[in-house]
């Protein structure tokens, strides 16, 4: 909207709200008796008419009603909120458009009626200015703070367009009031969503909807932002006319927003204008006092109320109006007046070609027979600094990318500057993914690109002793033997099994990783036990994984109300898919470790896990299904929807036991957790020497696995990032045999080694939960763990201990749980001296995920056709090339023959510690 038509709007406000300032000024003060308790919203009325019709909308015998209506401005039933909330339903966001290319602003209108939409005349003064704008409903967060899927619907003023002009023209009755009505088209342009689907509001021309003083409910998009509802305190102060004015507390883009009462749930205006604080000269002021200047923001302005056009005044005209014979169905519609005109199509009107069928290709494509499918690939970028040209992003992302299908903030609740630069978007083609992220990069709205494929993690068996290599790479993946014959060969003089060995104590020996940590046969044993008990059903710990099964081991032991599944919207559950490197029942094994029950009805049962406890109140464990397989990561989207979803909904403490190679999204997200004081405890990784990410950024906790002996195992990954090490090797946990019986099997990898470390982070946290309020920040919550973890695993660690590999030493719990303390004054932000995400060229993060994938897949061979094969661009060798100390053909040689000394990917892990 221009100036001069805002200038006119708002002059027209002031005078009428200048013509009623002594009522104002009396409702005002009646207002402050009430909120003192000096005064009732009844005594304060000054149209007894109105009063009384307000009161006869109560279901509800007189003096019931009068004491109700008086306890509105604290007390409201629950079922108008309802009513509230699914008329919020009917609010869009209105992007307005001169052009196919060219936005102007931003309006709200809400459906007064099935397909048709209310909001200003000065957002759309005639049916021309409709002609390249949107409606937008939907756009808004959901219960998890994610955006909500929009659905866009553009305006069809052939249908039904009438309007009500800004001034008043006396030989004109129908004009001054300020709106527009328009039909909108029936399918929206996502997926050709009816607009009958969408809930719309009814108007209500007679009185009593609200009075003086009585709670209004603003629904709006201020500014082109998500849905907002205004609940505070926003008090109607009277009625004038045609228009109803009221506290304020709108911003710009809030034009034709539903004003609704809070007492009856009912809309009782259309908002239009703020009401500018104005000097003895006329000028408007400023919040700061002075004048307001040419250019001046929206929100500098000081404005001292609002106002809007009551719905009974719009009915009234509308009544008033005559439109084209077309047109007349639709505005009975609003008028709810039974249509009686033959609406049959002229015969003389030409048809239209009846257009080609479309194939359903997912919910989100429809393609011509004949015409080649094209691939979906997905993106994560970092819009660049400049806050226009971020903002042109988001309003012409579908002109720059004709053939993007889905555009969605990473982060849209974060406070990050940072973080809100990062989108993620889907986009049809067939051409290379690589090839697609470097015409992204040269835009000049993005900074990076990078595409979100499917990637290989460090886990790719079970390291089952006892069965070979064919055998774990067979599509019947699901399935082990009972290998204990060997542990017990491989460990009959180790630290912890040796004496049960000679004894042959078979549970103790089952649940050697039990005693290595510290851990008493029962929780009931632990020294803090009553303190602990007391908070531990607070804590929320949540798993990233592969979903829960119905093992009897983990039976009982998750929390199926709170679960979530990020891969298909089902519920969490595993859905044990055999096949080339699937590995179902992933997430039950390391679950086990934290939930696993004492007895189960299979034979050679024993192990059980850290937090279970046979008391009426026995822990529960929520589980994130996050990818098929602990093998493959399809999107890394999921990993971090997941997290995001953890983090607002108040974990605790989280673990993950699977990672790959560094990318900027997992950073960001594993950075979130950290300052929102969430424990991420993650597996360092498997056999490919290199901590991988989220382990290797700076707040989460590190966890590398140690064997029965004291000593790493073998195939953990080690660094200077890892925290702390705990039993990972032969860890006994829950199977299935070739015949679907349930067994137990000694299994190896730090995916058993994290659950330990995060179990052990409940029952930190559940003791001194009273205590950790002393921090100021949440994530000196997570230096304080990390810090009592350290301290309490360097003073037991081994002699032989390689702390600057494996961590300060190995678990232990109850040294954990003795640790007093640290200081707030003592602790330092992992962030403090990190450089952030390396801008790393877009071909040497081509190469990057190259020789990840390579690398895995010839450490632990699987059929080629599992992951398809890559052709590197001149590009991504150009940048290998000019990072190698050898020839770049060397560097494809080693990695092929499955090397480990990959100084890229080195250096590459290293610049995100």
């Amino acid at each position: 909207m221009s100036n001069l038509p805002r200038k006119i709007i708002a002059e027209g406000a002031f005078q009428r709200f200048s013509k009623n300032s002594e009522h104002i000024e009396d409702v005002k003060e009646g207002i402050e008796k009430t909120r003192s308790g000096e005064s009732t919203l009844v005594e304060i009325q000054s149209n007894p008419d109105i009063l009384k019709k307000r009161i006869d909308r109560e279901p509800m015998p007189v003096a019931m009603a009068v004491e109700r209506i008086n306890g509105t401005p604290n007390f409201q039933d629950i079922l108008v909120l309802r009513k509230i909330f699914k008329l919020a339903d009917s609010v869009g966001k209105i992007v307005i458009r001169t052009s196919p290319s060219k936005s102007v602003g931003f309006g709200t209108g809400f459906l007064i009626a099935p397909g048709i939409v209310i909001t200003n005349h000065h957002v759309f003064p005639n049916s021309k200015s409709v002609e390249h704008s949107f409606i937008q409903f939907n756009y808004e967060l959901n219960d998890q703070g994610l955006p909500r899927t929009v659905k866009t619907y553009h305006f069809d003023p052939d249908k039904l367009f009438v309007t009500s002009s800004l001034e008043k023209d006396e030989k004109d009755p129908t004009s001054g009031l300020d709106f527009s009505i328009i039909a909108l088209k029936e399918k929206s342009i996502e997926n050709e969503i009816p607009i009958t689907e969408i809930p719309h509001a009814t108007l209500d021309e007679s009185l009593g909807k609200i009075v003086e003083g009585e709670n209004c409910v603003v629904i709006q998009h201020p500014q082109g932002d998500y849905k907002k509802i205004v609940l505070k305190d926003i008090r109607m102060l009277t009625l004038s006319e045609d228009f109803l004015i009221y506290e304020s507390d709108t911003l710009p883009g809030s034009s034709g927003a539903m004003v609704l009462g809070l007492g009856t749930g009912e809309v009782v205006a259309l908002h239009h204008s703020g009401v500018p604080r104005k000097n003895e000269k006329g000028e408007w002021l400023r919040k700061d006092g002075d004048i307001v200047r040419a250019g001046d923001p929206d929100d500098a302005i000081d404005w001292i109320g609002n106002e809007g056009i009551r719905v009974s005044s719009i009915l009234k005209t509308l009544k008033a109006m005559k439109v084209p014979r077309k047109m007349q169905a639709s505005l009975n519609k609003v008028l709810r007046i039974s249509t009686t005109i033959d609406e049959k199509d002229d015969t003389n009107k030409p048809k239209e070609p009846t257009p080609d069928p479309l194939i359903v290709v997912d919910d989100q494509t429809k393609i011509k027979p004949n015409e080649p499918l094209q691939h979906l690939h997905f993106f994560e970028i970092e819009l660049a600094d400049n806050e226009f040209l971020q903002l042109d992003w988001k309003e012409n992302y579908k002109k720059l990318i004709p053939e993007i299908v889905s555009n969605e903030a990473l982060f849209p609740m974060s406070t990050d500057s940072e973080q809100r630069k990062l989108f993620y978007i889907g986009i049809r083609s067939n051409k290379n993914p690589w090839e697609i992220a470097a015409y992204l990069e040269d835009l000049p709205q993005i900074e990076i690109a990078t595409p979100d494929l499917p990637v290989v993690t460090d886990i790719a068996k079970e390291n089952l002793i006892g069965i070979q290599n064919s055998d774990v790479e067979s599509t019947k993946n699901r399935f082990a033997q009972w290998n204990e014959s060997e542990f017990l060969g491989n460990w009959k003089t180790s630290h912890y099994t040796k004496d049960f060995i000679s004894k042959k104590d078979h549970e103790s020996i089952r649940k050697w990783n039990r005693k290595a940590v510290n851990l008493p046969d029962s929780l009931e044993e632990l020294k803090d036990w009553n303190k602990i008990s007391e908070h531990l059903s607070e804590i929320k710990l949540i798993q990233l994984d592969t979903g829960y099964t119905t093992h009897s081991k983990v039976l009982n032991g998750y929390n199926l109300i709170e679960d979530e599944d990020f891969m298909d919207g089902n519920d969490a559950k595993d859905e044990m898919n055999d096949g080339v490197l699937q590995f179902p029942g992933h997430g039950a094994r390391t679950a086990s470790i934290v939930i696993g029950n004492q007895k189960s009805s299979f034979e050679n049962d024993g192990n059980f896990g850290v937090l279970y406890s046979e008391g009426p109140q026995r822990f529960q464990l929520i589980p994130y299904r996050i990818a098929q397989s602990v093998v493959l990561i399809g999107r890394g989207k999921n990993l971090v929807d997941a997290a995001n979803h953890a983090i607002n909904s108040g974990a605790d403490v989280m673990f993950m036991c699977m990672g790959s190679y560094p990318r900027p999204m997992i950073y960001e997200v594993a950075k979130s957790a950290y300052d929102r004081g969430v424990i991420w405890v993650c597996a360092a990784g498997n056999e490919v020497e290199m901590v991988v990410a989220p382990a290797l950024y700076p707040g989460t906790i590190a966890v590398a696995a140690f064997n029965p002996n004291q000593r790493p195992w073998k195939g953990s990954s080690y660094g200077n990032t890892v925290d702390i090490a705990a039993p990972g090797e032969d860890v006994y946990v829950p199977f299935e045999d070739e015949s679907l019986k349930e067994i137990m099997a000694y299994g190896s990898g730090t995916s058993y080694a994290t659950p330990h470390v995060a179990s052990a982070a409940v029952l930190w946290k559940a003791k001194h939960q009273s205590k950790l309020t002393q921090y100021n920040y949440p994530w000196q919550i997570v230096e304080a763990f990390r810090y009592c973890l350290k301290q309490s695993a360097s003073k037991n660690k081994p002699a032989h201990w390689d702390s600057k590999n494996y961590g300060a030493g190995i678990l232990d719990i109850q040294a954990l749980l003795d640790e007093p303390l640290p200081k707030k004054e003592s602790l330092e932000y992992a962030y403090a001296n990190n450089k952030g995400k390396p801008s790393w060229d877009l071909g040497l993060r081509e190469g990057v995920h190259y020789l990840w994938q390579t690398l895995v897949r010839k450490i632990k061979p699987g059929p080629e056709s599992y992951m398809p094969e890559m052709m590197l661009s001149p590009r991504a060798q150009t940048a290998l090339s000019s990072l190698s100390t050898q020839p770049i053909q060397t560097v494809f040689e080693r990695t092929s023959e499955g090397s480990l000394d990959s100084p890229i990917l080195k250096m590459y892990f290293e610049s995100y510690e």
